[in-house]
């Protein structure tokens, strides 16, 4: 996605924290959601529990995002078809999906739209994540998963255009790349602590090695 889109999401959030009941209950947010996403959301988490069984509702980059996420090697070129069937063979043995809820929704552009959704597995442990949605071939797909970390801000540093944060907490410490010009770069500093949401980058790889893009980040005080 463009420098652009992210721009408008920017716009579009400030004015949804801005607005009054920005906070609305989930049912009311999947109600403002057109049909043909509603629709494509709710294919997709019935065969969650079933990888390959969502194929037509992923993009190639969203198989991507969650392939490396799972194995951690970016040098892995291994085929989409065999991402997939190595996602499909894992989840297997994880957690089944008990219930979602979508309490997040902005049309970004005619063709990307993002959700927030809080997911509930089999063993009660609840977590939050964004979903981008991109219009493909006339159908509406994944696109991205951005999940969330929070942390110290342990290194930051720039890399050409963009800037590097390396974010560490008790269980993990991730690398975050932002462009340069945004906000985000210039008003989080080592030492903040913060809660940072970004997506796994898979066109790209810094030393060899895997990074997030920043959606979004917050200090938390």
């Amino acid at each position: 996605m463009q420098l652009s889109v992210w721009k408008q999401w920017f716009h579009k959030r400030k004015q949804s924290d801005a607005s009054v009941g920005a906070r609305r209950y989930a049912k009311e947010i999947a109600s403002t959601i057109p049909s043909e996403i509603l629709e494509a959301i709710r294919k997709f988490f019935k065969t969650y529990n079933h990888f390959q069984g969502a194929r037509s509702l992923q993009t190639d980059t969203f198989i991507k995002e969650v392939f490396y996420a799972t194995k951690q090697d970016p040098k892995d070129r291994r085929s989409i078809d065999e991402m997939a069937s190595y996602i499909h063979s894992k989840n297997v043995l994880r957690l089944r999906l008990k219930s979602y809820e979508i309490d997040e929704y902005l049309q970004l552009s005619d063709t990307v739209s993002m959700i927030g959704v809080t997911r509930e597995f089999s063993n009660q442990h609840r977590n939050r994540v964004l979903y981008f949605l991109m219009k493909e071939e006339g159908a509406w797909r994944f696109h991205h998963i951005a999940r969330s970390h929070h942390g110290v801000v342990i290194d930051k540093f720039q890399v050409k255009e963009q800037v590097g944060f390396v974010v560490g907490n008790q269980h993990a410490t991730l690398l975050f790349l932002t462009h340069a010009q945004s906000a985000d770069a210039t008003t989080y500093m080592t030492g903040d602590y913060v809660h940072v949401e970004g997506y796994l980058e898979v066109e790209q790889t810094v030393s060899d090695q895997l990074f997030y893009r920043i959606v979004r980040m917050n200090r938390v005080h």
